[in-house]
């Protein structure tokens, strides 16, 4: 981390972003020609029409029972209208205790149908609008919110181990910690919950391993002791590693994936992807270890990630402005930008036969198409990952294909008004681009 005085966006041309870029010693990923983003990808053997991908946003906005409401079709609709070829599905809890919210979603037998509804009404709003050979990819990210549960709307942590660093005064006292019965227990659901989303008819489905959630939370899990999911480095990763190789043998024809935190910023034995000095140096040799026996298991589908939104949320997705009350980071946006891109580069190319989707694109505003694309030009990704983007603009790639570029009144403003409705609890959207829907929040 060089450490430059964080900065808003007010950059008009693309020169001065590079001039800007070029001050930090930042060699940002950028060419002109945009069409790397608009090529065909295969994953799991089916075509995928572009690279462009929609990341997991949660919209906080299902039924009580966990069933997709009004909004959530509108969301996936909008997504699917806009002509992104990879849509990854929020995070959908297997259980209602790991819910972080009274309104996110929950896949279980008794709502499956509304699933099916939801699936077929996305790949149906891609087809009116592109044609039947415009095949969108669905993936649905499955998880269990660990020490962010909030299944009644106020906190009731789940945890692997206790954690100085992300157990605050207001939920360290509340927190209860798995035995390994419960976690073997937990494993055989998620296996359950992917054959479920196969019935449902998604293409792949996501074990969500990041954002301090629960199954990323055991990666560091350094400090459970006794268990065998805890400590060494093989029981830390087994239950990711078990789960995915029973999604492979169990859940025939869907595709495991993972996203994934290749770096926590939190010190070492508290961290994934740092040092064991105690620094906060990225170290990519257990990530990477990971990702070599994920493959081994059948996974195959990575999506890059890093930091804790609750603790740095500046490391998974550089801001602007930050949630009222919190401090601006210790670094310019750029800096977050290129190590995010720098991950998922490191990645690709140290495995080429996975599929890497990378993320960090949002803060850029108009000029993530030429970052994207550069990207893809250089094989440091196979697909370009938007988040806060997609919820302000999820029309960016129609507007792409059919005119070449992006309408700076659309893009996102990373003003974290996103992170702010959900924070209070949702539904959640863009109150920038979407207001008419998500009210700004007091």
């Amino acid at each position: 981390m060089l450490g430059y005085e964080h900065e808003k966006f007010s950059f008009k041309t693309a020169d001065e972003l590079l001039k800007k870029a070029g001050e930090f010693g930042i060699d940002l990923p950028f060419q002109e020609s945009i069409e790397p983003l608009l090529e065909p990808f295969s994953v799991g053997g089916k075509t995928i029409p572009n690279r462009l991908a929609v990341q997991p946003m949660e919209g906080f906005d299902s039924e009580p029972d966990g069933s997709p409401g009004e909004l959530t079709f509108r969301r996936y609709q909008r997504y699917a209208e806009g002509g992104s070829g990879l849509i990854w599905f929020e995070a959908t809890s297997v259980v209602p205790e790991g819910r972080s919210n009274p309104h996110q979603l929950m896949l279980h037998s008794g709502n499956l149908d509304r699933f099916k509804q939801l699936v077929q009404h996305t790949r149906d709003a891609a087809h009116r609008v592109f044609g039947n050979s415009h095949d969108v990819f669905l993936v649905l990210q499955l998880t269990h919110s660990g020490r962010y549960s909030q299944p009644e709307g106020k906190p009731a942590p789940l945890a692997a181990a206790p954690n100085p660093y992300l157990d605050t005064d207001n939920i360290k006292d509340k927190i209860r910690f798995f035995n390994d019965d419960e976690l073997e227990r937990l494993q055989e659901t998620f296996i359950d919950s992917a054959r479920l989303a196969k019935e449902a008819g998604f293409d792949a489905v996501d074990i969500k391993a990041c954002h301090g959630y629960l199954i990323h939370e055991l990666l560091s899990a350094f400090k459970r002791k006794d268990s065998r999911f805890g400590g060494s480095f093989e029981n830390r990763t087994r239950f990711l590693i078990e789960v995915i190789t029973g999604i492979h043998k169990q859940a025939l024809g869907i595709v495991p994936a993972v996203r994934m935190n290749v770096y926590d910023g939190i010190p070492y034995p508290y961290g994934f992807g740092v040092l064991f000095d105690g620094s906060l140096a990225v170290f990519f040799y257990e990530p990477f270890e990971l990702i070599r026996r994920l493959l081994q298991a059948g996974c195959f589908l990575i999506n890059v990630t890093m930091g804790i939104p609750y603790y740095n949320p500046h490391i998974g997705r550089p801001f602007d402005r930050p949630l009222p009350g919190a401090v601006l980071p210790p670094e310019h946006p750029l800096e977050g930008i290129i190590r995010l891109l720098k991950a998922a580069g490191k990645t690709q190319r140290q495995f080429h036969q996975a599929a890497v989707v990378g993320t960090g694109y949002s803060w850029l505003r108009e000029f993530f198409p030429n970052a994207g694309a550069a990207v893809l030009a250089q094989r440091k990704a196979s697909f370009i990952g938007l988040g806060r983007s997609s919820f302000a603009y999820p029309h960016a790639p129609r507007d792409l294909m059919e005119k070449g570029r992006l309408d700076p009144e659309k893009v996102c403003i990373a003003c974290s008004g996103c992170t702010q409705l959900m924070r209070s609890g949702g539904p959640n959207g863009c109150i920038a681009r979407d207001g008419e829907v998500y009210k700004t929040v007091k």
